[in-house]
């Protein structure tokens, strides 16, 4: 196996407990004799999964070790289940053999989550669960295989014009809902109905023993899992432990209505504290379903250049006009793009309801609110063309021009956005030259969330090589249209220099965040009867320790 310099980068500052910084095998004959090492183990799961469901070859070890950002081990095999059965099986054999074990979903991780920290692992690909197990259109839920795909959920449940309250990050093509469930998300929806795991009525969980354990609705000796409280509910552990404690296998999530009428709007502000107090006020009133913010450069980056400009692609103008009709096609195709260019601050809005007159008294509200903030009004293009076709192929894990790309997050309360942005454009000031010099260019996407979170993603856009994961992942047709870069270590570490420092800030605000794989410090965050506590849990139900090591800083 040829060396390759993505597998040397070790993040020696923010070191993962039970993380041996081993190093990755550089000829083919220790390749070789690692395999044949561990061949009575792979044998033994391919007797339980079936051959097409284990790899162990060097292409598959070798994508399985990445995440859209960074690597760590290699994994000896990956495994896709398509069973509880064989979950189950596998953990139970994995606890039996010392391996670890790293549950995976669609793969959109960029904070470790499912990167290995011991070379004696596997990764758990959840992908081929992906049935629909219920729809209850009575009672109002769905239980779904945890692999499944957001996209794939929303299709069965609109043409019963059904939808999960949170229905989906913008990644849904790919995201599984496992993954929400382990590393929490939040967008379509969020606005009011808050975050994917705020949805979840009961689990079937695999711990590594090999152990099913249902947990809230699924836990009942009888009837029908259409409400998860009824005593003490020990599904919370599960939910958003970065797959620190189980695999999640089944879920079963509360259902609505889908609300027949929308409206969009838009709004220009000079400053970031004009836009988060508009955005916090909406918030506050409970009237967007997706509330959105962008500063210059993510907007520049995101909606107003590169070679992804969807206002050019015809076939998403037509869904637009399928989905909204022709005269708002003709408006997004006349506004097109350009004007956002003068746009520093950017607020695009989502409204939705049952009736007519419900949705039109929100508006009303809503214009008032934005423009008591300072807001003027743009073309409602963004909101309306995200509806139009919300879950694209993941072809955003690069930016526009080919560049490296990389978020980060934290949600604080309304009270503290402000000083938030504030505190988080004074690091991105600190490294100015060092941003100069590798051409990085960084901004923010702002988010509410329910009537109480303020969502704040930095991001940072710089040339770079590419992993090889993205060849998988992102579409041929897009990437050969996109330039490629030389090697930046320096720049890559520039970056991940300026995620460690915001990750610290974060904790310093007291700020919570989703995702937190192995990156985010949770333990830094946690009171020390708190952290004592889980720790006891994480023993509980992972007595050897190997089920995603490192995941919570565990």
């Amino acid at each position: 196996m040829p060396k390759d310099e993505q597998f040397k980068e070790r993040d020696y500052s923010n070191k993962v407990p039970g993380y041996e910084m081993d190093t990755i095998p550089s000829t083919v004959t220790k390749e070789a004799w690692s395999l044949k090492e561990h061949e009575d183990f792979i044998n033994k799961l391919t007797d339980i999964l079936g051959e097409g469901n284990v790899l162990s070859d060097a292409e598959a070890r070798r994508f399985y070790a990445e995440d859209t950002f960074r690597s760590f081990e290699t994994p000896i095999a990956s495994v896709s289940p398509e069973n509880l059965e064989q979950i189950s099986k596998t953990t139970k054999l994995c606890s039996d053999m010392g391996i670890a074990i790293v549950p995976r979903g669609g793969g959109m991780s960029y904070t470790d989550g499912y990167l290995h920290t011991r070379k004696k692992s596997i990764t758990v690909d959840m992908q081929k669960m992906n049935n629909i197990l219920e729809i209850n259109e009575s009672d109002m839920y769905v239980t779904v295989q945890c692999g499944c795909t957001w996209a794939e959920l929303n299709d069965q449940l609109k043409s019963k014009g059904l939808r999960t309250p949170y229905w989906g990050p913008l990644s849904g093509k790919k995201s599984c809902i496992g993954g929400a469930l382990s590393q929490n998300s939040v967008f379509f929806g969020s606005g009011f109905y808050g975050t994917a795991v705020e949805q979840v009525i009961g689990m079937d969980v695999v711990l590594s023993d090999g152990t099913i354990l249902p947990v809230g609705a699924h836990a009942k000796n009888k009837g029908l899992p259409f409400m998860k409280h009824y005593g003490p509910d020990l599904m919370g552990p599960f939910l958003a432990d970065a797959g620190a404690l189980a695999i999640k296998a089944v879920a079963t999530l509360r259902l609505i209505r889908s609300p027949k009428h929308r409206s969009h709007l838009a709004y220009a502000f000079d400053s970031y504290s004009e836009m988060a107090n508009a955005l916090s006020a909406l918030s506050r009133e409970g009237l967007a379903t997706e509330a959105m913010g962008f500063d210059k450069n993510q907007q520049s980056a995101r909606v107003s250049e590169g070679k992804s400009n969807f206002l050019k692609d015809i076939k998403t103008l037509f869904k637009v006009i399928r989905e909204l009709g022709i005269l708002d096609g003709v408006k997004i195709a006349f506004a097109g793009r350009r004007y956002l260019n003068d746009v520093f601050y950017g607020m695009h809005l989502s409204l939705e309801g049952y009736t007519k007159g419900g949705v039109k008294e929100k508006t009303k509200t809503a214009k008032t609110l934005a423009e008591q903030c300072g807001g003027k009004p743009l073309p409602a293009s963004i909101t309306k063309i995200v509806h139009a076709e919300p879950f694209l192929p993941p072809d955003s894990i690069l930016g526009p021009n080919g560049e490296r790309w990389v978020p980060l997050h934290c949600i604080v309360p309304h009270s503290q956005a402000i000083e938030a942005l504030d505190k988080i454009t004074k690091i991105y000031d600190k490294y100015d030259s060092l941003k100069k010099k590798h051409n990085i260019r960084n901004g923010f996407l702002l988010v509410t969330v329910g009537n109480y979170g303020f969502l704040i993603e930095p991001v940072w856009f710089w040339p770079d090589s590419r992993l090889k994961m993205y060849d998988k992942v992102m579409r041929k047709e897009h990437l050969e249209n996109l330039p490629t870069f030389e090697s930046d270590d320096e720049g890559r570490q520039v970056v991940q220099d300026m995620r460690n420092e915001l990750t610290q800030l974060f904790i310093e605000l007291g700020a919570v965040s989703m995702q937190l794989g192995k990156l985010y410090r949770y333990d830094k965050s946690r009171k020390p009867e708190s952290l004592d506590a889980l720790e006891k849990i994480k023993s509980l139900f992972d007595s050897k320790g190997i089920m995603n090591p490192g995941a919570l800083k565990l």
